[in-house]
């Protein structure tokens, strides 16, 4: 800031530098908080409400971190459904509803979706846990318990019968 020992400072310019250092000290935060996994715009928008800014501070950050292409709502819809389908496959409508709630647009949704293939891989996938969990289950009281646990996962009706019935067939 170009500043001298012993300079006197008018009040406005201790403003001035009191909220560029507060500012400066939130986007640190800002950092910290990107630095642990992916966000969407939303998720940065709502952990700066917790901050005492004025809006136009918030716009000023937001916009920074899109300019260094921190903040992309498509690449973190995208990472998000991976980490889902490696570590806790869901259906289409389950993580269509989690990406609504991270502040993902339907447009944005819709592009990163899986398809009724995909889907299917993911439901064979979810089947292997589910096999384990209700191994204690016979006949048609397992079929059940495996086909609802597909349910709530938010897989499809079309999607759970082919799957389950896949299951059947290669016993």
């Amino acid at each position: 800031e170009g500043l001298k020992v012993g300079q006197e400072l008018s009040s406005q310019k201790t403003a001035e530098l009191v909220a560029k250092d507060r500012l400066g000290k939130v986007q640190d935060q800002v950092y910290r908080f990107l630095s642990y996994r992916p966000r969407s715009e939303k998720e940065i928008r709502d952990y700066l409400g917790k901050k005492e800014l004025r809006e136009e501070e918030k716009e000023k950050i937001v916009k920074k971190f899109k300019e260094e292409k921190l903040i992309n709502d498509l690449e973190f819809a995208r990472w998000f459904l991976e980490q889902r389908q490696t570590f806790r496959p869901k259906g289409r409508y389950a993580l269509k509803q989690e990406l609504r709630q991270k502040g993902i647009g339907e447009k944005i949704i819709d592009q990163v979706l899986p398809s009724k293939e995909e889907e299917l891989i993911l439901a064979k996938k979810a089947l292997v846990k589910a096999e384990k969990k209700y191994a204690s289950f016979l006949g048609r009281e397992k079929k059940e318990k495996l086909m609802a646990y597909l349910r709530r996962r938010g897989f499809s009706w079309e999607v759970i019968k082919k799957a389950v019935d896949e299951r059947e067939e290669n016993r």
